[in-house]
């Protein structure tokens, strides 16, 4: 899952922030879960585009990235490259993307697209995509690569019919087919979606069927604004069959006031999801801030139900005083407790912030001892890099850094 947001700064320059988060939730051994944030400034001279910004990953792949990228945009044909360059350590490729798509007319688009990562091979597919009405239809075919993979087509149909004011029904077909293996999948799913003042509430299901059986996954949530500063949510997940059986629940709550923001939820994991061990983990973050200046805590916890005695508890306090809009200095400390094994771990740091774009700081810090931590906390020994991304409501506004988007 991911989200993407575009801002004009000036008629010809514009900042974007995009966030991503995968998790395949496979047994433990080829469990790939991690995500990453970038933001870039791009400039454009009809037809031409210009752009750089930085990257940041956890999970799978670790590390900073500088990005940069040019265009070529008239209609009906659109051309970029973008190139990822790793900045120091951790395990982010040097990555390169070509990608060119052609418009045959105002419903249909002929698309190429071929990633090079240096270090691993290519892989590159053709696209056609088509929009009739509210229905939207992709095919694909993946060439093969230098690794093996690829040589697979794929095919999918997606539209969202209204139901009333308030409620919205979405609908979608996949058919994939690997035609090395000479194996195919199919799924198809359907969603329902409500949405009044203050409350949205959505449910649905997949299903699944090829090589490895029958699948099927229901998912279900609620988020409901209790006053403008408070929102609630709870989600679930239950997946079965095609080798998987497992469930997903969390609770959560987000506050932002004036002065003092708050994130905090519960979330339990079971089977598959959770790698075939079961999971209930807990976070909570908290936030004061000025004019000037921030402080930061946060508490969280896991425990492996299998294993009682591995209860973890992390928590943390930093914060950063902010000299002007645009540059900041701050300080943190961390510290790890696993209370029946008595081993704990403390790392802290000192790092300088700059706000490199709206809701985009970029920040150089140094860490004397390292840290591996609960979540995205890793941090080696040493200097390092991180990029904090701000999406919201304020995101592109260009007042004061203070009352919008400082981390």
């Amino acid at each position: 899952m991911g989200v993407d947001a575009t801002t004009k700064l000036t008629p010809a320059l514009s900042a974007s922030a995009q966030a991503e988060y995968h998790d395949s939730g496979a047994v433990s051994a080829a469990r790939v879960q991690g995500g990453s944030v970038t933001a870039r400034a791009d400039y454009q001279v009809a037809p031409f585009s210009v752009g750089a910004g930085i990257k940041a990953a956890y999970g799978d792949q670790q590390g900073v990235a500088a990005v940069v990228g040019v265009g070529y945009h008239r209609a009906p044909v659109d051309v970029d490259v973008t190139h990822s360059q790793p900045l120091g350590g951790g395990t982010l490729d040097p990555t390169t993307t070509v990608s060119a798509r052609y418009a045959l007319n105002e419903q249909v688009t002929l698309g190429v697209t071929d990633q090079l990562n240096w270090r691993t091979g290519n892989t590159a597919a053709i696209t056609l995509d088509s929009r009739v009405g509210a229905t939207n239809y992709a095919a694909a075919y993946d060439l093969p690569g230098s690794g093996g993979q690829g040589n697979r087509a794929r095919f999918g149909v997606t539209t969202t019919l209204p139901v009333s004011d308030q409620l919205s029904a979405g609908l979608r077909g996949s058919a994939t087919y690997d035609l090395g293996a000479a194996q195919g999948e199919v799924g198809a799913g359907a969603d329902l979606t409500y949405k009044a003042e203050g409350l949205t509430a959505a449910a649905g299901t997949d299903v699944t069927a090829g090589g490895k059986g029958f699948g099927v996954v229901l998912r279900g949530g609620v988020s409901g604004q209790l006053s403008d500063q408070l929102t609630l949510t709870a989600d679930g997940l239950v997946e079965f069959g095609a080798g998987k059986n497992g469930q997903r629940a969390a609770l959560g709550y987000a506050y932002r006031g004036a002065a003092v923001n708050s994130l905090g939820s519960v979330r339990y994991v079971n089977g598959t999801l959770a790698g075939g061990a079961p999971e209930l983990s807990s976070t909570l973050a908290a936030e004061y801030r000025q004019a000037n200046w921030a402080v930061r805590g946060g508490l969280d916890t896991r425990t492996l139900l299998n294993d009682p005695g591995s209860f973890t508890i992390q928590g943390n306090v930093g914060g950063t005083y902010y000299f002007t809009d645009y540059f900041g200095l701050g300080a943190w400390g961390r510290a790890l407790v696993q209370p029946s094994t008595g081993q704990s771990q403390y790392g802290m740091g000192l790092e300088a912030s700059v706000r490199a774009l709206p809701g985009t700081w970029l920040t150089a810090g140094y860490n004397p001892v390292g840290f591996s931590g609960l979540g995205n906390t890793y941090t080696r020994q040493g200097a390092y890099l991180r990029l904090d991304l701000t999406l919201d409501e304020t995101l592109g506004g260009l007042g004061s850094a203070g009352q919008t988007d400082r981390p």
